[in-house]
């Protein structure tokens, strides 16, 4: 007892000491740029600081699906690695520990892990996502448009928008563009304009310019004093979400997305679990006659993983899910058997 408490002491604090500092790198790395993703999506619609982090909040899961499980596999395996090769390990196998003490002490821990991921997968970031869409096209709904004066490339709807200067929502100069206008291509331009929002339909009150609309074989001008341009920016879908509803659609052939969703989720969530003999196979080692490659190993293990995961999800997401988690099981496990349990 005496033994395995103190096996079970090291193990943990040492997968504790990794786990913390690692995770809140990565978390820190991917909030950064969750912010640059989230200034890119509300570039024109004008948003408070409580309503930007409600945003972040929706689309952070998506963040923690994938930081989870690599920050939970590399924290094993280095922590691991670390007892070996400052010789505690070692003292420990001469106590009469094995590693597969190592892998039913993590057993649990690695389960709880998997459970929580399958719920972030299934459940979390559907309601995630959708929420976070809803609020945005709340948003866009009542937009207050964040169009600046003497910037290039801004968009409203299907409209790229110029103005010169801008005061109370009235712009002066405005130039407007777009490839799917009243009659294919269309350039207006105006001495001042007025926006007005009426239950998501955007109008934009034009006064004093020209329209130009662009044929095959000519251009058409029309002079005008007043005219309005109106976009639909979006609804919102303010409805309940039917988590059954939207997995069984991954098993439709016709919704390759959803399949591909569907496999990405299983893969992901099943990853610390079937990589669970790979923990010992690559932490446990005598320092004496090898040097430390655990971090080699873990950036190749994941990379190989992720990357096998992305072909599978592409190509044939339904039968790769099964198929892929038990190959890479069983090669572990293989391994494992050969390299370690031979020597210790």
């Amino acid at each position: 007892m005496g033994r395995d408490s103190m096996l079970k002491r090291y193990l943990f604090m040492s997968f504790a000491q990794v786990f913390f500092p690692f995770f809140f790198v990565l978390f820190f790395i991917a909030s950064v740029v969750l912010l640059i993703d989230i200034a890119g999506r509300t570039y024109v619609v004008k948003m408070s600081f409580l309503d930007l982090g409600t945003l972040f909040m929706y689309l952070m899961p998506s963040s923690l699906f994938f930081i989870i499980p690599i920050t939970f596999f590399a924290a094993l395996v280095l922590g691991i690695s670390r007892l070996a090769y400052e010789y505690e390990l070692m003292v420990c196998f001469s106590l009469g520990a094995k590693p597969a003490d190592i892998v039913r002490f993590f057993l649990p821990i690695i389960l709880l892990a998997t459970i929580i991921l399958f719920v972030f997968s299934f459940v979390m970031l559907p309601l995630a996502n959708s929420a976070s869409k809803n609020f945005v096209a709340q948003k866009r709904a009542d937009i207050d448009v964040n169009i600046k004066p003497g910037e290039f490339g801004q968009k409203l709807g299907d409209w790229l928008v110029y103005v010169d200067s801008v005061q109370n929502r009235v712009y002066k100069n405005l130039i407007l563009f777009s490839e799917n206008g009243f009659e294919g291509d269309t350039f207006i331009v105006a001495e001042e304009g007025r926006t007005n929002n009426n239950q998501g339909l955007f109008e934009l009150n034009l006064t004093k310019g020209s329209s130009y609309f662009a044929a095959p074989d000519e251009i058409k001008r029309v002079d005008y004093e007043q005219m309005s341009v109106r976009q639909n920016v979006s609804e919102p879908q303010l409805r309940g979400y039917d988590l059954f509803e939207y997995w069984h659609d991954a098993f439709d052939s016709n919704t390759h997305q959803k399949s591909r969703k569907l496999a990405q989720a299983v893969l992901v969530s099943l990853f610390p679990l079937v990589s669970i003999f790979l923990i010992p196979l690559f932490s446990i080692a005598n320092p004496r006659f090898h040097s430390n490659m655990s971090y080699f190993y873990v950036i190749a293990a994941v990379a190989l993983y992720f990357i096998c995961m992305h072909i599978i999800s592409d190509h044939f997401p339904l039968t790769g899910m099964v198929i892929f988690p038990l190959l890479w099981f069983g090669v572990s496990f293989g391994l494992y058997k050969k390299i370690i349990t031979k020597f210790y």
